[in-house]
């Protein structure tokens, strides 16, 4: 639950808003380099990449409970394409009725916390989508970093942060129903929640492709994936800087597609999956050994690499917290594909990740309403300190 504790707050939340008001510009950036070494397995294309994300905004703290951004995102990408793949405004409305819950409009607060059998950082659904959808390339899915194809997400969302509990919903409008491509949305759930060394989790994703106002040869698509899991850990010679645990997942998809031509049809289809995983924590580097047994598992926005039927993986993860505003990750994951009969050398496939994230703020003015009421105590270094 470290990942998901609650932030601390100074303000007495039980209380009426106050009239403190602050202006501050932020600017966040976020380096991300990518490369998989899979061998084009499941479909999944070998590829390197790296880009920067940029997100410069005027953040207006209105007392306690709103938080207004305004802004751009944008990405640069370098390698054989070099420029600025993309350029959006970036506009978000964040409202704390309750230190715990945070409700959001607009730009919505990612990544979500996703396995990555559901949802994939690094999809590369788009190259293969003739696969499941003939003549139909523009049918994408959304990385989960936000920098493969996409860097953010627009809709609502509702957040809850606990010692003990962690909630996301999520609603995602990703295209408008045009001439050239459907309607897309995505819905999704993610829910933790832990009791002394248990944990349960639960987590949805529903793609949706439609639109009546142009035709289009895939009429609608749905994709569905679900898990359910039940983790237990526990800290080794009660050391807090250390622990130890395992747990079992269990997955179900399910996909529909109906279209004007029938070779664009798909039936109903089902798949299950089971996800054994055991794991070592050692401050902020991590180590997972993982097992996957799955029949027709398919789901759009996950690890392409879950359709396989047998699966082992060893995943190192570390993240270092050089300060607040400065960290680095990386992550690496190795697949052993199949009963590995010929050895895990033939058969391990790697994708690496590393990224490098920063931001700073700087203050603008501060001021109180009315206009009469005592000056307010001096801008601190960042908007969200006691936040």
């Amino acid at each position: 639950m470290e990942d998901f504790s609650a932030s601390v707050s100074t303000h007495a939340w039980s209380e009426a808003p106050s009239n403190h008001h602050r202006l501050y510009l932020d600017v966040y950036n976020v380096t991300d380099f990518f490369d998989a070494e899979t061998g084009n397995q499941a479909g999944f294309a070998d590829h390197t990449q790296l880009a920067d994300t940029i997100r410069p905004t005027a953040t207006l703290l209105w007392n306690d409970r709103f938080r207004i951004q305004l802004g751009l995102i944008a990405e640069k990408a370098y390698g054989s394409d070099p420029g600025f793949d993309a350029v959006d405004p970036w506009i978000q409305l964040l409202w704390q009725p309750v230190q715990s819950l945070s409700v959001v409009f607009g730009d919505l607060d990612v990544p979500h916390y996703y396995l990555p059998a559901l949802f994939y950082p690094n999809n590369y659904f788009e190259q293969n989508a003739s696969r499941t959808l003939p003549n139909i390339p523009q049918l994408k899915s959304v990385p989960s970093n936000y920098f493969t194809q996409y860097t953010h997400e627009n809709g609502a969302q509702l957040i809850v942060k606990k010692p003990n509990l962690y909630e996301d919903l999520f609603f995602n409008y990703e295209m408008q129903d045009t001439a050239d491509h459907n309607e897309k949305f995505a819905l999704g759930f993610v829910h933790r929640n832990s009791w002394k060394w248990l944990s349960l989790d639960y987590q949805a994703h529903w793609l949706h492709y439609g639109g009546q106002i142009n035709p289009h040869p895939v009429e609608t698509r749905n994709d569905v994936a679900q898990a359910v899991g039940l983790d237990a850990e526990f800290h080794p010679f009660h050391l807090d800087s250390t622990i130890m645990g395992a747990g079992y997942t269990y997955l179900w998809s399910h996909l529909r597609q109906e279209g004007a031509d029938p070779a664009l049809t798909i039936a109903s289809t089902n798949g299950q999956g089971s996800l054994w995983q055991a794991y070592v924590r050692w401050g902020r580097l991590k180590l997972i050994g993982a097992r996957w047994d799955g029949r027709d598992y398919y789901h759009e926005g996950g690890d392409p690499m879950f359709a396989l039927p047998s699966l082992g993986l060893a995943t190192v993860r570390w993240d270092i917290l050089l300060s607040r505003d400065f960290n680095l990750f990386a992550e690496t994951t190795g697949y052993y594909i199949g009963n590995n009969d010929l050895g895990y050398s033939r058969y391990i496939k790697a994708a690496f990740h590393i990224q490098a994230s920063w931001q700073f703020s700087v203050p603008i003015v501060e001021w109180t309403s009315p206009a009469a009421s005592p000056e307010g105590a001096p801008v601190p270094a960042r908007w969200d300190y006691g936040i």
